[in-house]
């Protein structure tokens, strides 16, 4: 497993990224290697490609969306001894009978799941210079999540307030472990403010060496 991290963390500096889109489509073959899942998708456009996600049990004939994270050209993996054209590795799995948007919508003046020596999602953003290079607590729900990027787990966090009339979300980076989506957490880590990872991760607000506790 650590083989395919370092593996990914190298292909960074050669892959191409693009902006996250969003992927529906039919599995058509299903491969288990190294830890990872690899997915044949067919689109309805008929177009088919592989696409890699974290270990999960998926059926031939599933019908799945999914978001891009990044795709690498001629991708060997040493678990399958094989050689991909094209590999998307994807994040978001989901079966189409599972369509329910893990994301809270609805905004809130406080939330419903800070407990004593937390902070809510809408102060971190707001006074994000505050806590810049300090540690904060925030317990709030988990409701994405991206493993294996750049050797980094990213955590997204929701607790229903926000600034400027929208529901925020912020990222909590760790690396090792991961909650599940759906979870609600107690997420401790530093705060970066405008940090820019390259490649086109850039955060006004970041919060990195995470550890979570349910």
């Amino acid at each position: 497993m650590k083989k395919l991290q370092l593996l990914l963390l190298s292909l960074c500096l050669s892959v191409s990224l693009y902006a996250k889109n969003s992927y529906e489509g039919v599995v058509t073959d299903v491969l288990q290697g190294g830890g990872y899942t690899y997915l044949e998708i067919q689109e309805k456009t008929q177009k088919k490609f592989w696409i890699a996600v974290t270990g999960q049990d998926v059926k031939k004939g599933t019908e799945v969306r999914f978001n891009e994270e990044l795709v690498a050209k001629d991708f060997n993996s040493k678990a399958l001894n094989r050689t991909f054209d094209t590999l998307m590795f994807a994040s978001d799995l989901q079966h189409r009978t599972q369509m329910e948007s893990p994301f809270i919508k609805e905004l809130v003046a406080k939330s419903p799941y800070q407990k004593s020596g937390t902070i809510s999602i809408a102060e971190l953003m707001s006074n994000s210079k505050k806590y810049a290079n300090k540690s904060v607590t925030v317990r709030a729900k988990v409701v994405k999540v991206s493993n294996n990027i750049m050797s980094k787990n990213w955590v997204h966090l929701q607790d229903g307030t926000g600034v400027e009339g929208e529901v925020g979300r912020v990222v909590f980076t760790s690396p090792t472990g991961s909650p599940s989506i759906g979870d609600i957490v107690t997420a401790k880590g530093k705060v970066s403010v405008d940090k820019d990872f390259g490649s086109g991760y850039v955060y006004k607000v970041i919060v990195e060496e995470s550890s979570f506790t349910k």
